[in-house]
């Protein structure tokens, strides 16, 4: 009897200090996953702007560097390698380089398909051109051959394309109503170099999603003796578009969602654009780089 008697539960307060300490441990467990949750969320969105970002350079650059070929057959077949609004035809078809240099916020940097965020590139070559991709070989093989490229940027063929016709391939960035946000375009144009008109226009075709704005300088060498860039300028500030030997290139990137719930007021600046601010939980990036023109067409 007296055994039973000293036996005893836990009091009022044990209880209350228990389910306290284990509402603590609770919490803390909570805050260790939202924590490697965002920090999950944060860097897939970075990853997904930087993979944005290096293809949209990669297949930029590419194009670049490969423009302004001229005729590899008839040799006084020549073209520009960026091609300015100052040819009517051109203008008329959005088909020349131009320059926006308005910022945006998240209210206005998506708009409306065909509204440009940032500028336009236009850059022309005369096919069949040298693809300038090394193919692989292995030692002992043949000295490998460089394919022609015959194509627009959007890889087909252009109606009514023949050889030694030029065609002018412009890139600019807007509304993509597939993905439900801004996306690099480009678009082919079949061009007649002797009257200055665009003869056949290709389909315009989304190369990358995901791409906020672009915006472009050209290096303008203005000593005619010498090919040597001397600075950069807008499309509306280019001289002489024969003399462009450099195109500088600066690319916003961002996460196809929300990489957190809080909500941040971040600014962004491209070369000469005015500046982009956004207050969302969006992650963007800013990338840029320049690009040589390796054999440049002279008119």
């Amino acid at each position: 009897m007296n055994n039973l008697n000293n036996q005893r539960g836990f009091t009022l307060v044990e209880l209350m200090i228990t389910v306290v300490l284990s509402l603590l441990v609770t919490y803390g467990i909570a805050q260790v996953f939202i924590s490697s949750n965002q920090n999950s969320s944060s860097s897939d969105g970075v990853s997904q702007a930087q993979e944005t970002a290096r293809f949209t350079m990669a297949f930029l650059g590419r194009r670049i560097r490969n423009t302004g070929i001229n005729s590899i057959v008839d040799r006084t077949i020549t073209s520009r390698s960026a091609m300015g609004c100052d040819v009517v035809d051109l203008n008329a078809n959005n088909a020349c380089s131009f320059n926006t240099d308005a910022g945006a916020t998240e209210a206005t940097i998506t708009v409306a398909p065909g509204v440009l965020s940032g500028d336009r590139l236009a850059l022309s070559w005369i096919p069949p051109s040298r693809d300038e991709t090394y193919p692989e070989f292995s030692p002992g093989d043949p000295t490998p051959t460089f394919p022609s490229i015959t194509t627009d940027c959007t890889g087909a063929t252009i109606a009514g394309f023949v050889p030694e016709t030029m065609i002018i391939n412009t890139f600019w960035v807007s509304f993509d109503p597939d993905s439900g946000t801004n996306s690099l375009f480009c678009r082919g144009h079949l061009f007649d170099t002797a009257t200055q008109t665009v003869i056949q226009l290709g389909a315009a075709q989304a190369i990358a999603n995901g791409v906020e704005a672009i915006q472009f300088l050209y290096g303008e060498a203005t000593n005619a003796a010498s090919n040597d860039v001397t600075g950069y300028v807008n499309a509306n500030e280019v001289n002489d578009w024969n003399r462009v030997f450099a195109i500088k290139v600066a690319v916003m990137t961002r996460s196809l969602g929300d990489i957190t719930n809080s909500v941040n007021t971040k600014q962004y600046v491209m070369l000469d654009s005015d500046i982009y601010t956004f207050t969302d939980a969006v992650n963007r990036q800013v990338f840029s780089s320049t690009f040589f023109i390796r054999n440049p067409g002279d008119e």
